[in-house]
């Protein structure tokens, strides 16, 4: 699999396009008219945006555990002009209020890692139950993540051991979030691979591992390696094959059991 650079001039808005990424995700979710969706674990609200652009009748909550974030989409959301379809609120993912049975489908996108890192594996899959509660009987849990044994370039498998490092932001494997997904009374359905064919160079690289070593402290609370320590165990390595930026994700669909929506 051959990956090209992400030129310097694309670099500072690129993961908001990620090379069409959320798109084509987006476009193969069992979407419906007038669907009411859970954006978990929001960030900035990108995906959010992304599927309220493909309906408008579609309604979406967004959720994030972080004020900034909330803020941060918030803004993201009133940009697009979009602030009548999607509604960024603060709760967190593994204590959720909404009342049972609240949503035809809950969404995330490449979110889980943080809920791992900020609730560990035991927060992921309270998560996960707590999504199968909130669901309609019929609804669908559409989730893409970056399973470590999925990935297929070096460049790929670094962006997962790093950020597994810097910040204990784990993508589980495949394997673990399918038995998730059982527990949880949620059936697999699908699982597609999706793939941009870009990745960082190394100067990107060591940007973006810096701002996460910065901003994670400040934005969760919680303690991130030093940029010195992480380019020590990993930038030789980086200069040699670049690291992966979504690069390739692979995405989850589940559904709950008994009626139709």
């Amino acid at each position: 699999m051959e990956e090209a650079y992400i030129s310097d001039r694309d670099y500072p808005i690129y993961f908001s396009k990620l090379n069409g990424l959320r798109n084509r995700i987006a476009a193969d979710l069992p979407l419906r008219s007038g669907t009411r969706i859970l954006d978990l674990a929001t960030g900035d609200g990108h995906f959010a945006i992304e599927l309220a652009r493909r309906d408008s009748s579609l309604t979406i909550i967004g959720i994030d555990v972080s004020q900034y974030y909330v803020l941060t989409a918030k803004t993201n959301v009133e940009n697009q002009r979009l602030g009548g379809q999607i509604e960024i609120i603060e709760m967190d993912a593994i204590d959720m209020s909404f009342p049972d049975g609240e949503f035809h489908m809950v969404a995330n996108f490449t979110g889980l890692d943080e809920v791992y890192m900020t609730r560990g594996k035991g927060g992921v899959n309270t998560a996960f139950v707590e999504v199968s509660r909130i669901l309609k009987p019929g609804g669908y849990f559409c989730f893409a993540v970056m399973p470590p044994e999925e990935m297929e370039t070096e460049a790929q498998r670094l962006e997962v051991a790093v950020f597994s490092y810097v910040c204990n932001a784990t993508y589980l494997s495949g394997g673990e979030y399918e038995s998730m997904l059982k527990k949880a009374g949620l059936e697999l359905v699908k699982r597609k691979a999706y793939y941009t064919g870009m990745k960082l160079t190394p100067e990107q690289a060591k940007e973006e591992i810096r701002s996460v070593c910065d901003n994670v402290p400040k934005i969760y609370g919680i303690s991130a390696q030093p940029l010195e320590t992480v380019w020590q165990r990993f930038g030789k390595d980086i200069q040699k094959e670049g690291m992966g930026y979504y690069s390739k994700v692979v995405l989850f669909v589940g559904r709950k059991a008994n009626k139709t929506i």
